[in-house]
């Protein structure tokens, strides 16, 4: 079983609710990393999907440790729009990590791109601390 969950908007480290503030003090932060996929705005969240050329990659966090409890309030604060899947991670110091991560299942041709990948980058800091 995959004990690791990449997060690259809401739940990555500094933002502010519940559910970013209980990853960060259940489960151990391992270092930034990027997955495959292309980022987008849906409103004050970002959404990951599918990418659609080599230079598509999504920058977040990655966390060990993170429990089977945790991750079922996780899928509940994700919602109906995500779901999680696992994929292979790109850490910054050269490691490659397999990871849960959560996908955007709804359709983004009316979606904002992020091209960066990097939701934390945004001027917008609402949510963050």
């Amino acid at each position: 079983m995959v004990d690791r969950l990449f997060v690259y908007g809401t739940l990555r480290p500094g933002w502010k609710n519940e559910y970013a503030e209980r990853l960060v003090k259940t489960a151990r932060h391992m270092g930034v990393g990027a997955i495959r996929g292309r980022l987008y705005r849906v409103a004050h969240y970002p959404a990951l999907a599918a990418p659609r050329c080599e230079e598509d990659w999504v920058k977040g966090d990655v966390f060990e440790g993170v429990t089977a409890e945790l991750l079922r309030r996780l899928d509940e604060y994700e919602g109906g729009e995500y779901e999680r899947g696992v994929g292979e991670v790109s850490m910054e110091d050269g490691r490659t990590l397999t990871a849960y991560f959560y996908c955007y299942v709804l359709p983004t041709g009316h979606l904002e791109w992020i091209p960066s990948g990097d939701w934390n980058r945004l001027p917008s800091s609402e949510g963050r601390g």
